[in-house]
């Protein structure tokens, strides 16, 4: 079946248009009434004058699924011609309330993402490895000065910790695109072990870079509003100079990760030949109990990151300043996650209901997640100018 329209037989349109008007007419009432929609149309203004914000972002976010499809082409799970062009599989029913139910956790996850990392950069992250490694830009040695200066002693093992960690992340895409071939050499437990700890080494560089370009992006919002003129290749060499003074919070974050999510899946992949029901039990842990409460905490320290990255303060004093801002501003930081909250949980329930309509990795569903990526990356950078005129 080609180009497949859905069957519209049997629809009460006149109950469609009245439901589609009252919908309307509510999110009207809510993002033009609500306390702090001034923030939320400044927002759209800096991403209208600064495009680059939200193309990050977008291009972010589309080369993950660019890349899940570059995997499933080699695993011989997508096929690319001309005829899966034009031949689309027919559209399936969707049950909006399955859909509901899966978008909830990438929702608040994205949420939490606006006060820490709005976007995976993953595989971008390799890129940005190998400019990173070979010192593009003076990055390598900034970032060896403004250690020594900000860590003291520490400097050191955190140095060579991201220098790891920028190998693992430059392996990991190239391991993921090679591992069926892999297979025929190794053993499949042996590589799923091995990726989980290159994964693992990956994460930390693929949050650090995630860092440098949510500060980047703050910069730039932050720019517009004091209606300073700068070029963005300014900003962008500022944002690598900020970078160190996030560092404590950046370690701390990492720190929780790597006990609660990261160790428990280590663990069990070591004996999962042997007790497949433990390895099981911890990804639903990590999925079910961490990966909530870890966003929720991020939510609740939400103004910690930028007062870090506009104030250059130590930890100890951005979270007295977080605290000031929690007992005087509480009704406007409420209404922003609110707002925030919805405008993501909407994005993520549309998309989740547009993948289920085709199978997975068929032609229509890959131009879904493209696009679903793509709303992603443009609603966030919305979003995350808005908190920062609310901040500020």
């Amino acid at each position: 079946m080609s180009w497949p329209i859905p069957e519209l037989t049997g629809i009460d349109w006149t109950h469609v248009a009245i439901e589609a008007g009252a919908g309307v007419l509510g999110y009207l009432l809510l993002i033009l009434c609500n306390p702090v929609a001034r923030f939320f149309r400044d927002g759209l203004a800096i991403v209208n004058r600064h495009p680059r914000i939200w193309i990050w972002l977008a291009v972010l976010s589309c080369s993950y699924s660019v890349f899940q499809a570059v995997i499933a082409w080699r695993l011989g799970e997508f096929h690319l011609s001309l005829y899966d062009l034009v031949n689309w599989p027919a559209a399936r029913a969707v049950d909006l309330n399955l859909a509901a139910q899966r978008c909830w956790l990438p929702a608040l996850e994205l949420l939490s993402g606006l006060f820490n990392q709005v976007v995976v950069t993953f595989p971008a992250s390799g890129l940005a490895a190998i400019l990173f490694l070979m010192n593009w830009g003076g990055a390598h040695f900034n970032l060896i000065a403004e250690a020594r200066v900000r860590l003291g002693i520490w400097w050191m093992p955190v140095y060579l910790g991201v220098v790891i960690c920028a190998f693992a992340a430059v392996a990991k895409p190239l391991f993921a695109i090679s591992i069926h071939w892999l297979n025929q050499f190794f053993d499949g437990l042996f590589l799923l072990r091995v990726g989980a700890v290159l994964d693992w080494l990956s994460f930390q560089f693929e949050y650090l870079f995630g860092l440098v370009v949510q500060i980047y992006l703050i910069l730039l919002a932050f720019v517009w509003i004091r209606g300073i003129k700068s070029d963005p290749e300014r900003v962008f060499a500022l944002a690598l100079r900020r970078s160190p003074h996030v560092a404590k919070w950046a370690g701390l974050m990492l720190l929780i990760s790597a006990l609660f999510i990261h160790l428990p899946l280590l663990i069990s992949y070591l004996w999962i030949g042997q007790f497949t029901d433990f390895t099981s039990a911890a990804v639903e842990y990590v999925d079910q109990t961490v990966r909530p409460l870890f966003a929720m905490v991020l939510i609740f320290f939400c103004s910690v990151q930028i007062t870090l990255v506009l104030h250059n303060q130590t930890l100890q004093k951005a979270l007295q300043e977080h605290a000031s801002l929690m007992r005087t501003s509480w009704y406007r930081l409420l209404w922003f996650v609110i707002v925030a909250g919805l405008h993501l949980y909407a994005v993520c329930w549309v998309g989740e209901a547009a993948l289920a309509c085709y199978p997975v990795m068929s032609v229509p569903n890959v131009l879904a997640s493209l696009l679903v990526s793509f709303a992603k990356g443009v609603v966030a950078a919305w979003l995350l100018t808005s908190w920062v005129c609310l901040y500020r």
